[in-house]
């Protein structure tokens, strides 16, 4: 065999002229020339089996020579002699290609330039030296080319379209504009030549912002960026910004020019969708999300200024959605919402929070000043809100927190607020309080009363008291009141004050109301069946209680099971549950009627006192509360008292006065002819076993 050279080359086609001029069977000599070539070489028979693969074409695409010797070579998109490829390889005796694409092993696939030769032995054709060059870098330097040429392109094109240009020193000194740029600026061009880009500062960018674009540019390297600018008569304008800087043989920036396009109309229009994902839809108010941003600026100014955080809620907004359905809801809040804003001054600053919730922040106010504000939006409820020719009445429950004693940041604030309002949820509705820190504590406890509350039941830790109902003339007991009470080995004795509302918020109050529905009619059952006389069981309803679309049902079902008479229960719902959705009350009201129960209106004249549902309404009897009782003795004005009296009677409606302690407010009613009486006068809400000494004795 001869002996030949060894040769490293990396170009394709000395290795194919090499290859060409070699036999087959000096296959020593081609193979030390393959397996020095950085290049990818395999050889290959008629069949595209590999008969020889180089280092370069194992690093290359991945596959071992052990492993594909005699083996179709996989780099081929298809495999075999019918690859597209093998076949024109096989027909071309020299290939030079450029741009195909081969698979790794990975599964990758590579840009590539391909060349091919054709060996033979004895003039006999016998196989196929194939090479593979990588172009992946190639294809990159090729790209960036691309990419600066259309950089230079685009550079044209916006000088060629009179864009607004400018040229500055390395240290940012304008050294040239154009007229675009001082039409847009209104600056004159001798107002801009020696002066830095500062000069267009709008501040609406951070430091940050300008101190990477700097960066960039000073690196060499072209900046584009998007910049808001203020203009001489401090209009704001948006330009699209490219910089290029230019740079001496150290390659170091000596001059910096800036193109920009005017693209205020199109941030115009972005502006506007941004508006769109901040303000509420139904109300037109800002949401929460842009009150936060709001409240967070302000703050930022660290001013000494008081600014008070209001956290509102619609009381009983629920009633009009289950029983009306959500139109009518959506109307009350566009109302609400008009009504709470009719009452803010210049920079005070409302939104809607969600739901029946909205968000108020007073700035630079004093604590007089709240409360007046706070007042004149409770106040312009009052008035009768007119939904589809029907008059709703309305209220709302306030927190308020104020910064900076309260908290500094939104979330604080915030937070206390609605601390805030839950204790005015808590109390009643329809007020408002400041935070005070001893409401955390409250919260805590209110927290304990929840936990333990979901419990009581299932522990029998409720028992009922009864208050009994006197005839005014006869001074007969005519009926009781059913009062739940609550004693829990961790909190104790806890008052009815603390856990209904609670007990209502949660949704826990429906089986606690069934329960003490259930059980009053069964004691009353029992007493019937002692032969004392029987008299009727009032059993107060919750608003939730009564919007439960089975409430009718679930009364029902209690009177069969314990066998009491319906005209022997009463069910008290409030007035400010009779006042609200006239339809649906009726219904219900109705529908208990004809059962044979009893309806009572609990606490008449403190809510909206309007006289309208009183004469709809299936209603037996009104119970005047004992705020209007009490004053009969204070400063003796009793007229309140005397025109419910007169009215219910008109109506045919019985009437009792509840909170009657001293005989002379026994006589005061007696005089005017109130029906029945309940208080301390006759008797302290008592157990079972005592009332029922108490009903033998009378």
């Amino acid at each position: 065999m001869k002996v030949g050279y060894i040769m490293v080359t990396n170009d394709p086609e000395t290795i194919m002229k090499i290859a060409r001029n070699q036999l087959w069977e000096n296959c020593d000599l081609l193979r030390s020339i393959v397996q020095s070539s950085p290049l990818a070489i395999a050889v290959l028979d008629l069949e595209g089996k590999v008969k020889l693969l180089n280092y370069g074409a194992e690093t290359m695409f991945g596959w071992q020579e052990e492993e594909v010797i005699g083996k179709n070579y996989p780099i081929f998109l298809t495999e075999g002699s019918n690859s597209p490829l093998f076949d024109q390889m096989k027909k071309e005796e020299f290939i030079i290609k450029q741009g195909s694409v081969l698979k790794k092993r990975s599964g990758l696939y590579l840009d590539v330039s391909i060349s091919s030769v054709h060996l033979y032995e004895k003039d006999q054709f016998l196989g196929i030296l194939f090479i593979s060059e990588d172009q992946t870098k190639q294809k990159k330097a090729e790209a960036e080319l691309k990419q600066s040429i259309k950089e230079i392109k685009d550079i044209k094109f916006a000088l060629d379209q009179s864009a607004i240009v400018a040229i500055t020193d390395p240290l940012g000194k304008i050294q040239y504009v154009n007229d675009k740029f001082c039409e847009i600026s209104k600056y004159n061009r001798n107002e801009l030549l020696g002066q830095d880009h500062r000069i267009v500062n709008s501040d609406y960018h951070p430091r940050s912002f300008f101190k990477q674009m700097w960066k960039t540019i000073r690196s060499g390297q072209v900046w584009q960026g998007e910049v808001k600018n203020k203009a001489k008569d401090n209009n704001y304008y948006w330009v699209h910004t490219t910089i290029v800087p230019f740079l001496d043989e150290s390659g170091k920036p000596y001059q910096y020019v800036s193109i920009r396009t005017d693209i205020s109309k199109r941030k115009l229009v972005e502006e506007k969708v941004k508006k769109l994902a901040y303000y509420d839809e139904l109300t037109k108010l800002p949401n929460r999300t842009y009150f936060k941003k709001k409240l967070e600026q302000v703050l930022l100014e660290q001013s000494n200024e008081k600014i008070a955080v209001i956290s509102i809620d619609l009381d009983r907004f629920k009633i009009i959605n289950d029983t009306l359905g959500h139109r009518y809801g959506d109307l009350l809040l566009k109302s609400v919402a008009e009504r709470l804003r009719g009452n803010l001054r210049k920079d005070d600053f409302i939104a809607r929070h969600g739901g029946d919730e909205f968000l108020i922040y007073l700035r630079n106010v004093t604590y007089e000043e709240i409360k007046q504000i706070v007042r004149n939006c409770m106040n312009s409820l009052q008035l009768p809100i007119r939904l589809d020719q029907t008059d709703h009445f309305s209220s709302i429950s306030m927190g308020i927190s104020v910064y900076p004693q309260d908290g500094s940041t939104f979330e604080e604030l915030y937070q206390k607020a609605d601390i805030a309002l839950n204790r005015v949820k808590k109390q009643g509705k329809n007020s408002f309080q400041f935070f005070e820190s001893t409401m955390d504590h409250s919260l805590s406890r209110e927290l304990q009363i929840e936990k333990n509350l979901r419990t009581a039941l299932d522990h029998n830790e409720f028992t009922l008291h009864y208050q009994p109902k006197q005839d005014i003339l006869t001074k007969h007991i005519v009926g009781m009141e059913a009062l739940i009470r609550w004693n829990n080995k961790e909190l104790g004795n806890v008052s009815p004050a603390e856990f209904i509302p609670i007990a209502e918020e949660t949704g826990m109050i429906n089986d606690i109301g069934e329960w003490v529905l259930r059980t009053s009619c069964q004691q009353n059952k029992l007493w019937q069946s002692k032969n004392l006389h029987p008299v009727t069981v009032s059993v107060n309803l919750s608003a939730r209680q009564f919007l439960d679309p089975h409430i009718v049902e679930t009364v029902t079902s209690i009177l069969e099971e314990t066998q009491l008479n319906p005209k022997y229960l009463e069910l008290e719902i409030t007035e400010n549950v009779a006042v609200h959705e006239k339809d649906y009350v009726n219904k219900k009201l109705n529908a208990m009627r004809q059962l044979g129960i009893k309806i009572s209106i609990d606490d008449f004249g403190i809510g909206y006192s309007s006289l309208s549902y009183l004469k709809d309404y299936p209603i037996d009897t009104l119970k005047i509360d004992k705020s209007f009782v009490d004053e009969i003795l204070k400063n003796g004005d009793s007229s309140i008292v005397r025109a419910i009296i007169a009215m219910a009677h008109s109506l045919h409606m019985s009437v009792i006065a509840e909170g009657v302690e001293v005989q002379e407010q026994l006589q005061f009613l007696k005089d005017h002819k109130c029906d029945q009486i309940q208080g301390y006068f006759i008797s302290k809400p008592i157990c079972a076993t005592e009332f029922e000494r108490l009903f033998l004795k009378a």
